[in-house]
């Protein structure tokens, strides 16, 4: 029976990646991501489709078109024959023009900020009608959340858009020809946007993946007693990609327990948890724990902790990560974790990991009694949060992997050697030092997937399943 055990850190784990090549999407691959709409709204027969983003809320539009609305709301909006307009504010018109490919655009100045010109502005609802909605149009809104019965009225005409652009909507067309689809777009299992399909995306995740734990392991090799929250970030030498998730350094349990919160200058102590958390659009790194050389240094009245609560909880990690493959059922994967850590001195309380995408949570098949299957193409975080609060104790150990099969997996060592070169090696390593027994299906997406440090002062030692 394996056991979780301590050994010395492997060099792989703490070796930065230098990236060669940067994946971009071209124009193509963002139309055949359109076809895929169209197929849905032709088998739905509806007439058009009208995707919503704003800041928050980019990653739909940024999906069809690589445009993500900055300051302001944005419409796309695209018809079952495939002509696409993007409508947008004052200055989102300039932006726009990085869609690479041709499309309609429309300025909607209500879309700006508050204070700004407005003299060419006209209603919404004749803006739509330009486009070629009617009060014969059947539409399908696509805005951020999808709905479902059991927590709602009808899910098929409860909308999270704002209601100005709704009833404009409701101007032109009847309201039971206008319903919810944003389930075609992030529903599993078979949402356009929950696999990926492509090798250059595989590359692109890595990429972004790598990105996020190159930071996370600078911060690592720099955190130390006496630096504050602020000056830790300093170390990060990150660039200026956009994110996802605001970037989270707390230290002490005051701290740690607000969990979403952002650094100040805080002082790190010996002895008390941290957390650190940096997202890049495509990749999430994390990690919490507590900051020690060894057992010495854990605090009073955290004796057996290591043993009790963070041991247990990486042997879940472990078991996640043992349970994947395509095909495999998410609710099995929940059960065997929750039967590890799932008592009330673990915590827990979201889902035992997700999907991911542009945005940092698309979606999760991971519930208890959840039927649903991993799909070929999965994009996934190891997310499990464990808690205590006699002591305060937090362990995360987060990091994206994607989820293929045979034929996506010879696409990305056909097209992208030094990526697929990388994949192999973590795999062999995570089978081979961590004791973790991944199926091929599974990608390590970074050279730290499932690497815990008991001592997070000491980067020299890691947890193994053995």
């Amino acid at each position: 029976m394996k056991k979780v055990d301590i050994v010395n850190a492997n060099p792989f784990f703490l070796e930065e990646v230098n990236y060669s090549t940067v994946p971009v999407l071209d124009s193509d691959e963002y139309l055949q991501r359109i076809d895929l709409l169209l197929e849905r709204l032709r088998s739905r027969r509806l007439t058009h489709a009208i995707i919503y983003g704003d800041r928050e809320h980019f990653a739909n539009i940024e999906y069809f078109t690589g445009y993500d609305p900055r300051f302001e709301e944005a419409l796309l909006i695209i018809d079952k024959e495939g002509k696409i307009t993007i409508i947008v504010g004052n200055e989102g018109w300039s932006y726009s023009f990085k869609i690479p490919y041709e499309i309609n655009r429309i300025l909607y100045q209500n879309f700006s900020l508050q204070g700004q010109p407005r003299e060419k502005l006209k209603p919404l609802s004749k803006v739509l009608s330009e486009v070629g909605l009617s009060s014969s149009t059947k539409i399908g809104i696509i805005g951020y959340k999808y709905f479902e019965s059991n927590h709602t009225g009808d899910p098929d005409y409860m909308f999270d858009i704002p209601a100005y652009i709704l009833n404009s909507v409701y101007e032109i067309a009847s309201k039971e020809n206008v319903i919810n689809i944003t389930k075609e777009l992030t529903g599993l299992p078979d949402g356009i946007r929950m696999v990926l399909r492509s090798a250059k995306e595989v590359a692109a995740a890595e990429y972004a993946a790598g990105k996020t734990a190159n930071a996370e392991l600078r911060m690592l090799k720099n955190l130390k007693p006496g630096i504050s929250e602020l000056e830790l970030t300093e170390t990060a030498r990150v660039d200026f990609s956009p994110i996802s998730v605001f970037p989270m350094i707390n230290f002490g349990s005051e701290h740690v327990s607000l969990a979403l919160r952002s650094p100040n200058y805080r002082i790190l102590k010996l002895g008390e948890p941290y957390s650190i958390c940096y997202a890049i659009r495509g990749a999430l790194t994390s990690r919490a724990g507590i900051a020690a050389y060894d057992r010495g240094s854990y605090p009073e009245g955290h004796e057996g902790m290591l043993e009790n609560f963070y041991m247990p909880y990486w042997e879940a990690i472990a078991v996640w990560y043992e349970g994947l493959y395509v095909g495999a059922v998410a609710g099995d994967i929940y059960r065997k974790v929750t039967e590890l850590i799932g008592g009330p001195e673990f915590g827990l309380y979201l889902n035992t990991g997700h999907n991911i995408g542009q945005d940092e949570w698309t979606n999760s098949p991971f519930y208890k009694g959840s039927e649903l299957r991993i799909s070929d193409g999965s994009h996934l975080q190891c997310d499990i949060i464990a808690s205590s609060s006699n002591p305060f104790m937090s362990a995360i150990c987060e990091d994206g992997i994607i989820i293929a099969g045979n034929e996506l997996r010879r696409e990305v060592k056909a097209e992208y050697p030094e990526v697929w070169a990388r994949i192999k090696k973590r795999q062999k390593l995570m089978r081979s030092i961590l004791g973790i027994d991944i199926s091929d299906d599974v990608l390590p997406l970074s050279n730290i997937n499932a690497v815990y440090w008991p001592f997070m002062l000491d980067t020299g030692k890691v947890l193994v399943f053995r």
